[in-house]
């Protein structure tokens, strides 16, 4: 079985890969950090500037709108969080949370381009590579025993 539901049962897939697809998932919600810092002027980058529009600059939300989409930064940041312990600990609606948080971190990035380019890259290329070969990314779930 392949796309977006499916998992293997094939022995060996529950090897390195998973654990370490947690491990990728959990680093790409700390970058998120950075949308929260920036848009919080918190200083961090400081080569950064501040930005108070969205969509390459089409819509100026203002200091309380960019505040928003900074919490909503770190939303992310906690939900991917949340995501890979899901991963790490195999449950088995870790897939379709995944895809559904990387499709919100997709929006984001989206609507804070130019800065986000790298972010923007980042989720189209893992929702590529799930939408091929999901099974290569999630461990069985463990079986009761």
């Amino acid at each position: 079985m392949t796309g977006f539901g499916a998992v293997s049962d094939r022995r060996g897939e529950s090897g390195l890969l998973p654990r370490a697809f947690a491990v990728f998932m959990a680093l790409h919600g700390i970058v998120h950090v950075v949308g929260f810092t920036r848009t919080w002027k918190l200083g961090w980058p400081k080569a950064a500037e501040y930005p108070t529009s969205l969509f390459n600059g089409s819509i100026d939300v203002g200091d309380p709108g960019i505040r928003l989409v900074g919490l909503i930064w770190l939303a992310t940041t906690i939900a991917f969080l949340a995501v890979a312990v899901l991963l790490w600990r195999r449950h088995p609606r870790a897939l379709q949370l995944t895809i559904a948080l990387l499709v919100v971190s997709l929006g984001l990035c989206i609507a804070s381009l130019p800065g986000s380019i790298y972010g923007l890259v980042i989720d189209v290329a893992t929702l590529a590579a799930l939408a091929v070969m999901p099974e290569k990314f999630l461990a069985r779930p463990a079986r009761a025993g």
